[in-house]
């Protein structure tokens, strides 16, 4: 993935280095110009590629007005403004900025704000999240997937709990419906969810991310971000979202939960 390429916009030089400091504790976000000038951050914008502007916005809302042009230019722009009052606050709000900053703000305001935004970016440029922790859900786009058959949506849990690896019909139906002789009946029931699983993946335009071969079943982890897997690459953020629940809707997920404790 890009880097989410940054603009500061009216920034005092303290809030600048700041900001510069901050984002170089992350890989994903490149700081590509520092404007003084409403004129040439909105010149710059219209003839390059950016994905975030930080826009100081003082009490006569030029900054909030800079902020529309932007949206205007590139719809999918992102934006913190920095602000002096709470004044304009609602107007904010209907710009969807990503954060808003009141003075004084601190190190660990910013560290929020840019965190923020890279988890928009990186949602916006991988279009598939799934939530593990807590109750398990898909989301496409920031929505999320409402599935017809909740079976279903338990076997995409437990493809996805198998981190890419591959799940046979035996696996799937002692995991689903445990108790249940692997007959006939049974494995005619294990193949037709495997196919309502595809259909609703379908629905959405995402088919692509159930794998399917000589009756095995897993993942295409390239696909989608996921809370469980970028916890265990270590990710602090990811850490932070887990609160002792994971996919707590199932029971076979509980050792699974009980193993990420050593990780929080």
């Amino acid at each position: 993935m890009s880097a989410m390429k940054t603009i500061l916009v009216n920034c005092e030089s303290e809030t600048s280095s700041l900001f510069q400091s901050i984002a170089e504790e992350f890989s994903n976000v490149k700081i590509n110009g520092i404007f003084e000038s409403t004129n040439q951050a909105i010149n710059y914008v219209k003839s390059q590629e950016v994905d975030l502007a930080v826009i100081s916005s003082g009490i006569s809302g030029e900054g909030i007005a800079l902020g529309r042009q932007l949206q205007q230019i590139k719809p999918e722009i992102l934006l913190i403004f920095m602000v002096e009052s709470e004044t304009n606050i609602a107007e904010l709000l209907k710009l969807r900025a990503v954060a808003y900053l009141l003075r004084p703000y601190t190190a660990e305001d910013m560290l929020y704000a840019v965190k923020s935004a890279d988890l928009q970016y990186r949602l916006r440029n991988k279009r598939i999240f799934a939530k593990t922790f807590g109750h398990f859900d898909l989301f496409v786009d920031g929505r999320p997937i409402i599935f017809k058959s909740a079976k279903a949506k338990e076997l995409l849990a437990l493809l996805i709990d198998r981190q890419g690896g591959v799940v046979d019909s035996d696996q799937i139906i002692s995991t689903l419906w445990e108790g249940r002789p692997k007959d006939e009946a049974t494995q005619s029931l294990c193949s037709k969810l495997c196919k309502t699983l595809y259909e609703e993946l379908k629905g959405y335009g995402i088919e692509d991310l159930l794998i399917v071969s000589r009756g095995h079943r897993s993942v295409n982890m390239e696909l989608f971000r996921c809370d469980l897997y970028e916890m265990l690459e270590g990710k602090e953020e990811a850490a932070m979202s887990y609160y002792g629940e994971y996919m707590k809707d199932y029971e076979w997920a509980e050792y699974r939960n009980y193993s990420l404790s050593k990780y929080v």
